[in-house]
This record gives structure tokens, sequence and C-alpha cells, in this order.
């Protein structure tokens, strides 16, 4: 077993100080740390381009077929295995909106409905704090509206005017009711107060250095308690 006053004496005599040796120690660890994260991040994109791009090799063999509907929803699927400037992404929404196009060019209504509605699922799939593909979510809406609109009518409904039905319509698809982006924030921001009070919490009562320190403890307590609190708050409200 080393001795320990030896170490700090070796220590000493390079110039490094216990407080140096510590920070550097902690540098060391969060650059392990960042490591495994960059790998974990590396490995999920990784599986997300695969996924997309085989969906979109099953969607072109499947439109070499004439099967059109189902390239239809592999190439939806190819949009939601989204990552940023993920080159399958661009491609399923530009077949998706060009099959969408050719359908309805054709009085295909039902191919026409699904490829558009494949776009507004994709683009409403995909959203986080921002809408990446806003664009081709509102022209989808606008084009699902409009092909509704000229559908044919039950009886009763029949003297309403299409560009009415068209409006209302377009005002249902339009109606955002996702949770609000400041209050998912906030449910961030509550898991990590919630876990960074425990674990703080937990090493300040378990430290073997400093012993029971019931002022850390506490401190990393209520932290955490402030976390639950704007985590339930955060859920209602979001």
């Amino acid at each position: 077993m080393s001795d320990p006053s030896a170490a700090a004496k070796e220590n000493a005599k390079a110039g490094m100080t216990p407080e140096r040796a510590r920070k550097i120690t902690v540098a060391v660890r969060a650059l392990m740390a960042l490591g495994a994260l960059g790998l974990l991040i590396g490995a999920v994109t990784a599986r997300v381009i695969w996924a997309g791009e085989a969906e979109i090799a099953a969607s072109t063999a499947a439109l070499k077929r004439g099967e059109a509907q189902e390239a239809v929803v592999r190439a939806r699927r190819a949009a939601g295995w989204y990552a940023p400037g993920a080159p399958h992404v661009r491609v399923a929404y530009e077949r998706l909106v060009a099959l969408a196009t050719a359908a309805e060019g054709q009085g295909d209504r039902e191919t026409a409905l699904l490829a558009w509605r494949g776009v507004r699922t994709a683009a409403l799939e995909t959203r986080w704090l921002v809408v990446p593909h806003a664009e081709d979510l509102d022209r989808a809406n606008r084009a699902i509206a409009r092909i509704e609109s000229a559908a044919p009518r039950p009886p009763g409904t029949r003297t309403e005017p299409p560009q009415r039905i068209e409006e209302r319509q377009l005002a249902a698809l339009a109606r955002d009711e996702a949770p609000r982006t400041p209050w998912v924030v906030a449910l961030l921001a509550a898991f990590v107060a919630w876990a960074g009070g425990a674990v703080w919490a937990l090493r300040r009562a378990t430290s073997v250095k400093t012993g029971l320190d019931m002022r850390g403890a506490r401190a990393g307590l209520l932290v955490a308690l402030a976390g639950v609190v704007v985590w339930v708050l955060a859920l209602w409200r979001a």
C-alpha cells in the first residue's frame, strides 16, 4: 500500500499541490464523461441514419414495383428517422411531396391524402423546441384542407361553400396542441435539479473525507425538492 504522505511529497516536489491535483482529476473525469457521451450520441445517430436509409431504399423498391402507397408509407417512416442534416430526411420529404402532387394531379385522392398526411405526421413527430420542417407542415395542412373540402359531402351539407369547409379544415389542422415550449424546458430543468440535488445530498451525507455534512445535504435536498415541485407544475401546465 502506498504512503499518502509520500505521494503528497512527490507531488510537492513536482510543483503539484493537492488542490491542483484534485482539479486535474476532476478535469480528466469530465473529459472521459464527455467522450462517453460523444460515443453514445454517435452510436444513436448512426442507428438513425442506417434505419432512414433502409426505409428510403424500401420506398424506392416499392416505386419500381408500381406500389405508390407502399412507397409513401416507407418514405414517411424514413422522414420519421430524423437527424439534423441527414440526406435521407430531405429525400423522404421530397418524395412524399412529389408523390402527393402526382397523385392529386391524377385524381387519386386516397394516395394524395396519404402522402400529405405522411408529411404532416413526420413533421409533427420530429418537432421539439422548434419544428424543423415547419414549411412542409404548413404546405401539407393546406393541401389536406383543400382536398378534404373538395370531397363528396353528405346531403345536408352540400349547400356549404367549399371555401368555408377548407378554412375550417385548415384551422383544425393548424391548431397546436403540443406541450408549450417554456414548460417543456421547465420539465428538463426540473429533472436536472432533482437528479443533481439528490446526488449532491447523497455525496455530502456519505462523504468519507468530510464526514456527515448536514448543511450541504440539506441544500441538496432543497434543490431536489424544488425540482420535484417544478416538475409537477410543468406537467400540469404543459
